[in-house]
């Protein structure tokens, strides 16, 4: 820097009479002189520098604090009131030198500068000032008497200097405690204006009133920075009620985007601000009120009750009649009964004026935080989207029946309608009015569904090309494309019933960069003429006037299990409002079945609906199974989604949604005639689009009966066949009724339903989304939750990445993407269920004929509509013939007798239970040999087995021949074996599975003739002698192989680390839901445990297991080689040895030999690294090493070819049965 231009630029002149001395005058005649032979400042006598008023000048911030000092003075401080490098006492020592201190009259501090040089030292200090204070905190709490510190800076810039001033303004209660207490009261937000300035005299801190175009648009690091600065808040300032403190702030909200919308394109002063050095407590908080009076009208449409002073001023200007005390005593008082009470701020308790205080001082440091940022803007502003979430998601308590929709989860739900179709319709079309899909959100919440579904149309109309429209879409468009979210004033609709969500909603849009959507202030299933609905809300249907039928897409998660609703709601809404009304009783909370009514009344026919709903609405009975006639009925299922406990942050509730479109009311009320006329007249004729549908029908429910034997159950004269048949018999089982003539009208009126839905739903394939369980639910969500402090919210699975990147529910940009699952649901609305499922999708995406869904072949018939579809077993078409018997029919099926561990006795009975394997073993059988066992419950329930010798049965059905000269045990157990999948395709139950007797009963097998039952025993038991002999010749070579390697034994033992290399370092454990998935072997303690993108190292390496229950039980290897690109977690030790010849013989060894004695731990073993290092291992020559394990290798190419021709005797014995049947 050039001084002298510096100096010159200051006002400096060459001293008279004097070589290369300067000086400037101030008031009074106070001169400063700059020595430049000498290289000595002279401050003029009255400015001290401890004793002097000279100073050496020897570094470049000196000129800083030179320039400084000029400032202060020609501002009009007083010279004798400025002190540098002041040191404070501190310890046995003395403290750093403080730059510059600024006192008042009476000796007291005001005014604390640290100067650095401009740009990297100013920057670096100003980092420090940022993370904890840094060295200007210290030097305030020397005293603790200052009102302001600054760090300073400044440079000249051509012939103009610039300063850099950062400044804290001393709130009371920074005095308090040490320098981490100030800090961690600070708001992290200082001031840039306030001292130096044209408009600020000397001692009156007053920092310039912020404009609307002052404000500073939210960076990515702010949104965290203002959420934990409020937590802060409320944690100095001792705020207990988080709830309402968080609520609060959304009230701030609503008043600074008030403000910011009030004040556009102006250039008054912003009222959401403190305006040091003018405002007080009392008038700060009159702003806020105004502007909340006025936001809640503007925005929410309303009147909030208040007097303000213009009211006073206004209505009883003769009370004071020019008495201006009297006046202003007045506007006292009534201040005072508008604030000294838990009123819009109260974040603390407010009560008196003792307590009023103490809560304007939260608000104040609230505003603060927020008054220099910009919230109001035309797009959607990112950062500020996650500031709400991370607000909504940690502060906002959440009432009876609700939950918060998670934002990807409402994208996942407006990414699977088809909304760009029905965008592109309506532009194409038009008509004026209906240039776009109205869309309704009848319990908006926190307003998810009504932003997201705004984004993606606003993302669509930025996409359209108006030259192909007619004059009215494309002046739409047109305006549309500048104007973003206009339009959604008109065409977006959101129903909130709890006020405070009102008011979280309207914000939430605002934030998310719009605004402008009808958020009413009502109940979402309150009468259409209801005095708080407008607009399309009004209108209902001349046919049907319970409806309303006004909207396209219908997106919503309504509250649920609302208990006792019904009272409280009568003001809205009664029995003439719903069908389902009646079926409610004053202490229900079934809330969830009428907004299912709701959505039936509200959609246009053909309009589209998304709706989140507990899964009990698909299975619970009562009001329940009247929801699913409403659905059925009135609309086509086009997808469900079954999204477990892990979406939502609140609730372990699972969930399903529902996507549906709706139908014209006509279809069914036709259908309904149709039905009943076929009941009458017997004729099959084509029903719904359904050629025979009487037929399909009777085959799909009824099975192997035919068209005749039906008509004979409905002339209530059933056959032969009919009789016989379990669906009767089951009717007759449960039907209650007095007479003949109440079974029939009962049974016959079943029948008529059961067939009136089954043609409903014949046509209509149903995609199913299911989101797993644990870590597969986080990966496919590619969200998490977390309470953490400092990290509260919802967060990407994947660090360094957005939840958009991560989730496998959509693609933000496209609707057609094969590996996310909304594609499948948005494609199904097409029609298109034929495109195949991508891999990545094919654990979590599936199709399903609707029929296969629901339960028809049971006595009650209550439409529950099941997600565990299992299509039903053609066992005709398993064995490709139509001459089957039901395994009742050819066997005795028995359960087996409870019997636990405890109460056996010692014994050589295998007592067979859940598993593959035998239990335990028991002293005597309950079941003689030559007896099929198939396993009750647990994991394998369905297994099926074979026993020639006795057996203790406990949980599991065995199944005997009736007759051995009919058909043999053996071959029935070869059958059932045969088609294994099909009887663990039994299993019902999700946490226990179980396989019932009844549902084995109902097994068909073929009943050969006993010639072809002879020759197929004949050769599968050349099969199974083959299949024995292998296996006695793999236990043999194992055992040569033992001979072999125990050769090893005579050698001196060497430690483990001394012949392997440890790579331990090399091991990185990750989380699983932080995986990338890839074809890695992802190694643990028991091999490989997932796959993943990358790798740790490439190598050939031995893995030993460091820690799991297998180190002391031994069930599996313990040391297993790994060779080329893998990855271990912190689970396995990584070995590595120069010779494959003793890798061998040590992965080997370590497998046969019980090394307990190197395992700590009881509950959980471990096999830590010192205590590997030394395991001794027996280790010969490396030319003994090598012919050792050639032997072994050997040996162990035979005993592969033995096993891979053992695992292929049950293809040979398939092979078998085909051949004959």
């Amino acid at each position: 820097m050039d001084v002298k231009k510096l100096i010159q630029s200051l006002g400096f002149q060459p001293k008279e009479n004097t070589d290369g001395i300067f000086i400037k005058k101030y008031q009074n005649n106070y001169c400063l002189e700059i020595d430049f032979k000498n290289q000595i400042f002279d401050f003029g006598g009255k400015i001290k520098i401890g004793e002097k008023s000279t100073q050496n000048i020897t570094k470049p911030e000196d000129w800083v604090v030179l320039e400084c000092v000029n400032r202060l003075l020609e501002k009009g401080y007083k010279p004798e009131n400025i002190t540098l490098e002041k040191v404070y006492p501190a310890g046995h020592g003395f403290s750093g030198r403080l730059d510059i201190c600024v006192t008042r009259d009476d000796g007291s501090e005001y005014l604390l500068i640290e100067c650095k040089t401009y740009g990297k030292e100013f920057d670096k200090a100003f980092t420090k000032l940022n993370k904890d204070g840094g060295q200007l905190f210290t030097y305030f709490k020397f005293s603790n008497k200052a009102d302001v510190i600054m760090l300073y800076a400044s440079e000249l810039k051509g012939k103009e200097i610039v300063y850099r001033n950062e400044i804290v303004k001393i709130e009371e209660d920074y005095r308090n405690g040490d320098v981490k207490d100030f800090y961690d009261k600070w708001n992290k937000l200082p001031k840039n204006n306030g001292v130096f300035d044209s408009w600020v005299n000397p001692y009156n801190f007053e920092s310039r009133a912020l404009k609307i175009n002052d404000l500073v648009e939210i960076k990515q690091e702010d949104s965290s920075f203002i959420f934990n600065s409020f937590l802060e808040i409320l944690r100095h300032n001792v705020v207990s009620d988080k709830p309402n403190a968080f609520n609060k702030i959304f009230t701030l909200f609503l008043c600074k985007i008030y403000d910011e919308k009030s004040k556009e394109g102006t250039d008054e002063e912003l009222d959401f601000q403190w305006l040091e050095g003018k405002d007080d407590d009392v008038s700060f908080q009159l702003r806020l009120t105004d502007l909340y009076k006025n936001g809640m009208e503007e925005f929410l449409e309303k009147q909030v009750t208040d007097f303000s002073d213009d009211d006073l001023d206004s209505k009883y200007a003769s009370l004071f009649a020019g008495d201006e005390n009297l006046k202003a005593l007045l506007r006292k008082d009534i201040a005072r009964l508008r604030l000294e009470k838990n009123n819009e701020f109260a974040i603390k308790e407010v009560y008196d004026n003792k307590s009023f205080k103490e809560n304007a001082k939260v608000v104040k440091e609230v505003v603060k935080l927020l008054e220099k940022f910009k919230i109001r803007y035309t797009q959607k502003q990112q950062y500020l989207s996650d500031f709400f979430e991370l607000l909504l998601t940690t502060g906002l308590k959440q009432e009876s029946g609700q939950f918060f929709t998670p934002v990807p989860i409402a994208q996942f739900v407006i990414k699977s309608l088809p909304i760009d179709k029905l965008v592109e319709e309506k532009l194409l079309a038009g008509k004026k009015d209906e240039l776009l899909p109205f869309v309704i959100d009848y319990a908006a919440g926190s307003g998810h569904f009504l932003t997201e579904s705004m984004h993606e149309i606003q993302r669509l109309i930025l996409k359209t090309d108006p030259k192909k429209l007619k004059t009215e879409a494309k002046s739409f468009i047109e305006v549309s494309k500048i104007r973003h979210f206009d339009w959604a004033l008109q065409y977006v609709y959101g129903i909130e019933k709890d006020y405070r969500l009102v008011k979280v909603g309207k914000v939430g849009c605002y934030l998310h960069g719009d605004g402008l959507a009808n958020v009413i202030h009502s109940d979402g299933l309150a009468n259409f003429k209801h005095k708080e609905y407008k607009n399309k809300l009004n209108i209902t249907q001349p046919d049907f006037p319970k409806e309303n039928q006004q909207f396209e897409v219908l997106v919503s998660n309504p509250p649920y299990s609302v208990s006792a609703f019904k009272n409280s709601a009568r003001e809205y809404y009664r029995e003439g409002d719903f069908d389902l009304y009646d079926k409610l009783t004053d202490n229900s909370s079934e809330i969830e079945c009428l907004f299912i009514e709701r959505t039936k009344q509200l959609l246009k026919y053909g309009g589209v609906a998304g709706i989140i709903l507990p899964s009990s609405i698909l299975s619970n009975t009562g009001i329940y199974s009247k929801s699913r006639e409403i659905i059925l009925e009135n609309f086509e299922i086009i997808g469900i989604a079954e999204l477990g406990s892990n979406t939502f942050m609140a609730t372990g509730t699972n969930t399903v949604t529902l996507f549906l479109r709706r139908r014209n009311n006509y279809d069914s009320i036709n259908l309904k005639i149709a039905v009943e006329k076929f009941f009458t007249n017997h004729l099959e004729v084509t029903l719904n689009g359904v050629e025979k549908p009487i037929s399909k029908y009777i085959n799909h429910v009824w099975e192997n009966i035919s068209f005749e034997d039906y008509i004979s159950l409905l002339k209530k004269e059933p056959n032969n066949v009919i009789t016989q048949h379990e669906i009767y018999k089951e009717y007759q089982k449960k039907i209650k009724s007095k007479n003949d003539k109440e079974f029939w009208t009962k049974l016959l009126e079943t029948e008529k339903e059961k067939l009136f839905y089954f043609i409903l739903a014949y046509p209509q394939k149903v995609v199913l989304v299911k989101s797993g369980e644990k870590d597969a639910e986080k990966r496919f969500l590619g969200y998490e939750f977390s309470n953490r402090r400092g990290s509260e919210g919802i967060h990407p699975i994947q660090r360094g990445k957005n939840i958009e990147d991560c989730t496998q529910l959509f693609d933000a940009d496209i609707f057609d993407n094969p590996t996310k699952a909304s594609t499948y649901i948005y494609k199904a609305f097409a029609g298109d269920y034929d495109f195949p499922i991508d891999e990545a999708m094919q654990n979590n995406v599936s199709r399903h004929d609707l029929v296969d869904m629901l339960t028809f072949d049971r006595a009650d018939f209550e439409k529950n509509i099941s997600l565990s579809v299992k299509k039903k077993v053609k066992f005709e078409n398993i064995w490709n013939t139509e001459k089957l018997v039901f395994l009742s029919e050819i066997s005795e099926i028995k359960k087996g007798t409870s019997i636990t561990k405890e109460k056996t006795k010692e014994g050589n009975i295998p007592v067979v239970a859940g598993g593959q394997e035998p239990a335990y073993f028991h002293n005597e059988p309950n079941r003689e040999g030559n007896v099929i066992t198939i396993s009750a419950s647990g994991a394998y329930a369905g297994f099926v087995n074979y026993y020639e010798n006795p057996i203790f049965a406990s949980d599991c059905n065995t199944v005997v021949s009736k007759n051995e000269n009919i058909i043999s045990t053996k071959l029935i157990f070869e059958f059932l074996k045969s088609i294994q999948s099909e009887v663990y395709a039994l299993q019902k139950g999700q946490a226990q599975p179980h396989v019932y007797g009844e549902d084995v009963s109902k097994i068909k097998i073929p009943l050969p003739p006993l010639d072809i039952q002879q020759k197929i025993v004949s050769e599968i038991e050349v099969l199974e002698a083959k299949e024995k002999k292998a296996k006695e010749e793999v236990e043999k070579l194992k055992n040569e192989v033992n001979d072999v390697f125990n050769k090893i034994e005579t050698f001196q033992k060497v430690s483990l680390e001394d012949i392997a290399e440890n790579l331990d370092n090399l091991r990185k454990p990750v989380t699983k839901g932080y995986r990338e998935n890839g074809d890695i072997p992802y190694y643990g303690a028991s091999g490989i445990v997932d796959y993943v993108s990358d790798y740790v190292l490439d190598d050939y390496v031995l893995l030993v297991s460091e820690d799991g229950a297998n180190l002391k039980a031994r069930t599996s290897p313990i040391a297993f080689t790994a060779s080329g690109k893998i990855w271990v977690n912190n689970h396995a030790h990584i070995l590595k040895f120069k010779e494959k010849a003793t890798h061998k013989i040590v992965e080997i060894y370590l497998n046969k030999t019980d090394i307990s004695e190197y395992v700590t731990g009881q509950a959980q073993p471990k096999l830590n690294q010192q205590n590997l290092n030394n395991i001794k291992i027996p280790l010969p020559p490396l030319s003994e090493q090598q012919k050792i394990v050639s032997e072994i290798e050997k040996i162990e190419e035979k005993i592969k070819v033995l096993e891979t021709e053992i695992s292929e005797i049950p293809k040979q014995k398939e092979a078998v049965l085909k051949k004959y049947l």
